[in-house]
C-alpha cells in the first residue's frame, strides 16, 4: 500500500505531507485547489515524464518522495531484487527529484536508477485512472492477463508457457547440434579420405630412419663394395698389410717378453689387436658379399620414404605424429554418427513436445472464449450500475496465420508464444448504435475511470496491483448512479488500496479517510494544504460540496445523516 507522499515545492504545493490509509481515501476541495496537483505529483514519482515547468516559481527544484509497503510476496520484489535493491520489512521509499535545468533524478532507497526503470516499477505499483499513461488495463499487453485472471486459468497458461520455453530450448539444442552437424558433414569427405590415406600407407614408428638408412646402403651399393674390398686388402690380403705388420709386432714383442716379463699385458694387448684386424678383415668380406645393387629395391624405398615424407607433411611433423591425427579424425567422424543420431532424438523431443504445445495452446482459447463471455457480462453489467447501460464489452481475440508459426490446425500454421495462440484487447462501444472499439481508443476523462472501476471491481483478486487511484470518477455522474459509483469504490477498497478525487458528497461519504485541500495565501503567495477531515469537520466538507460555502442548518443536519448513513 501507499503509505506516505511527500511534496516539495511542486506547482502551487510548498511542502506537503499526507499519510494515507488502507481502504478507501477520499480526496475533496475546491476547484483549482490543488487536487489533482497531488495526482501530478504521484504520477511523476511513479516515472511519468517531468518537466522543469512543475517546479513551484523560485524553486530550484521539486521533490516528491513516496513510500510503500510491500506485502511479502508482491512481485515488485523479485524485480528489486534483480536490480539489487533490498527491501527489508517490506518498506520501498521512491525519490524522484526535477531539477529548474531540465534534469532529473529517480531513487529507490536510497539507490539511484534510470526513469525507465521507475516507470515499469511504478506501473506494478499503482494503476492511476485519469492519467492514461499509468493505466494497466489501458496495456494491450495486459488483457489477456486480465482475462486468464478472471478466468482462474493461470495453471494451465502456465504448462503453455513451460511447454513453449522447452520448444524454444529444444529448438536451440537443434540448431546448434545442426551447425556442428553441417561443419563436421563439411570436414566428413576430407576426414575420411585422410583417414584412409594413413590407413593405406600404415606407417610404422621409425620407419622413416629406418629406411632412409635403407636408401643411402642401395644408392651407394658400388661404392661400398670397392670400400669393403680395399678395407679387407688393406687389413689382411695385400702385402704388407696391418695384420702382416701386427704379426711382425706381435714377434718383436715375444723376444721383449722374454727380457721383460713386465711387458707381457702388452704383448697380450698387441695379440688381441692382430686377431681384431683379422676379425675386421672377415667381416668386410662378409659384408661386401652381402651388398646388392638393387635399383628395383632402391626405388622401392624412394617411393615408400616420399609417401611417409608426404604424410609428415601432412599430418607431422614427426612420423609419430601421424597415428595420433589418424586417431582424432576417426574420433572425429564418430562423432558426426553420434551427432546424426542425437539429432534424430532431438526431432523426436520436439515432435512431442510441439503435439503437447499444440493441445494445450487449443484447450486455453477454448476455456479463454468462455471466459470471455462471463467477462463481458459480468463487465457490462456493473457498467449499467455505474449508469453506463448501453455500454458493450467484449475481448477481441484473434490467430494471426504465420507460415513459420508452431502450431498447425486444419492445414493452416498459425503465430504463438509462451502466453498461447491469440493476441487479445478489450473492446467496447459506449453508446447504441456504435460498433466497438479498442478501448484504449473510446473513452476518456470520467467515463474512462468508470470503465476502469467496473473492471477493477470484475477482477478484483486477479490484479497484482495493489493501490488505485481514481481522478474525476463523478464527471457526468449524479444522484443515484454517485451513490452507486460510491458503494462500489467502498466494495473495491477491500481489494485493493484506492485514492478517489471527488466532487460528489455520495462518493466523499464512503470514505475511510478523507482528505481537504485548500488553497490558503501566506506571505503573499498562493499555497496548497492538505487537512485529515474527521468527525464535524467531514460533515461540514460535505455540506460545503452539497450547498456551497453558505451552509444552512439543514444542510449541515443533511451531511451527518449521510455519514451516519453510509
Amino acid at each position: 500500500m501507499l503509505c506516505r507522499l511527500h511534496v516539495m515545492n511542486y506547482a502551487l504545493i510548498d511542502d506537503v505531507e499526507i499519510e494515507f490509509g488502507q481502504g478507501l481515501n477520499i480526496i475533496t476541495g475546491e476547484t483549482g485547489a490543488g487536487k489533482s496537483i497531488l495526482v501530478g505529483a504521484l504520477g511523476l514519482v511513479l516515472g511519468v515524464r517531468a518537466s522543469p515547468e512543475v517546479i513551484r516559481t523560485g524553486e530550484k527544484k521539486c521533490t516528491v518522495e513516496a513510500i510503500f509497503d510491500l506485502y511479502p510476496d508482491h512481485p515488485c520484489r523479485a524485480h528489486l531484487e534483480e536490480m539489487g535493491i533490498e527491501t527489508d520489512g517490506g518498506e520501498l521509499i521512491v525519490r524522484r527529484e526535477v531539477m529548474v535545468e531540465g534534469r532529473s533524478r529517480c531513487f529507490v532507497n536510497g539507490l539511484a536508477i534510470p526513469v525507465r526503470a521507475l516507470h515499469d516499477l511504478g506501473r506494478a505499483l499503482v494503476d492511476l485512472h485519469g492519467q492514461h499513461d499509468h493505466q494497466s488495463l489501458l496495456n494491450v499487453e495486459q488483457h489477456l492477463d486480465f482475462l486468464d485472471g478472471f478466468g482462474n486459468l493461470w495453471a494451465l497458461r502456465s504448462e503453455v508457457e513451460s511447454t513453449y520455453k522447452e520448444l524454444v530450448r529444444l529448438h536451440n539444442r537443434k540448431v546448434e547440434s545442426e551447425s556442428i552437424a553441417q561443419r563436421q558433414r563439411e570436414r566428413q569427405e576430407l576426414l575420411t579420405f585422410q583417414v584412409k590415406e594413413i590407413a593405406m600407407i600404415a606407417p610404422e614408428p621409425g620407419e622413416d630412419e629406418t629406411l632412409g638408412r635403407e636408401r643411402s646402403v642401395l644408392e651407394h651399393a658400388e661404392r661400398l663394395i670397392e670400400t669393403a674390398v680395399q678395407l679387407e686388402i688393406l687389413l689382411y690380403e695385400g702385402e704388407e698389410s696391418v695384420a702382416d705388420q701386427l704379426s711382425g709386432a706381435v714377434q718383436l714383442m715375444d723376444e721383449a717378453v722374454k727380457m721383460d716379463a713386465s711387458l707381457k699385458p702388452q704383448a697380450e694387448e698387441l695379440m688381441a689387436l692382430r686377431y681384431g684386424v683379422e676379425e675386421l678383415a672377415r667381416m668386410f668380406t662378409d659384408y661386401g658379399q652381402k651388398i646388392e645393387h638393387n635399383p628395383e629395391r632402391l626405388a622401392e624405398v624412394i617411393e615408400r620414404l616420399e609417401a611417409l615424407n608426404g604424410l609428415k607433411k601432412k599430418y607431422g611433423p614427426t612420423l609419430e605424429d601421424v597415428p595420433a591425427y589418424q586417431d582424432k579424425a576417426q574420433r572425429e567422424l564418430d562423432l558426426s554418427e553420434a551427432l546424426d543420431a542425437s539429432l534424430e532424438d532431438i526431432q523426436q523431443q520436439i515432435d512431442a513436445a510441439l503435439e503437447s504445445y499444440t493441445s494445450l495452446c487449443i484447450r486455453l482459447s477454448d476455456k479463454r472464449k468462455k471466459a470471455s463471455r462471463k467477462l463481458s457480462r459480468a463487465i457490462e453489467q456493473t457498467l449499467s450500475e455505474l449508469g453506463m447501460p448501453a455500454v458493450q464489452f467484449c475481448v477481441e481475440m484473434e490467430w494471426q496465420e504465420d507460415p513459420e508459426g508452431l502450431v498447425c490446425v486444419d492445414g493452416q500454421t498459425f503465430a504463438s508464444g509462451p502466453r498461447g495462440l491469440e493476441s487479445g484487447e478489450f473492446s467496447l462501444s459506449t453508446n447504441p448504435g456504435e460498433v466497438v472499439r479498442p478501448l484504449v481508443k473510446v473513452a476518456s476523462g470520467g467515463e474512462v475511470s468508470r470503465i476502469m472501476l467496473a473492471m477493477k471491481t470484475v477482477l478484483a483478486h486477479t490484479d497484482s496491483v495493489q493501490v488505485l487511484i481514481f481522478d474525476e470518477i463523478d464527471i457526468g455522474i449524479s444522484g443515484r448512479i454517485a451513490e452507486v459509483v460510491g458503494r462500489q469504490l467502498k466494495a473495491l477498497s477491500g481489494s485493493y488500496q484506492t485514492i478517489s478525487i471527488t466532487h460528489l458528497p455520495q462518493i466523499a461519504k464512503m470514505a475511510d479517510v478523507h482528505f481537504s485541500v485548500r488553497k490558503k495565501t501566506s506571505r503573499g503567495r498562493t499555497v496548497t494544504r492538505v487537512d485529515v477531515l474527521k468527525d464535524d469537520d467531514r460533515a461540514e466538507e460535505l455540506a460545503k460540496m452539497m450547498g456551497g460555502e453558505t451552509i444552512s442548518d439543514l444542510t449541515m443536519e443533511h451531511a451527518r445523516e449521510m455519514l451516519e448513513k453510509k
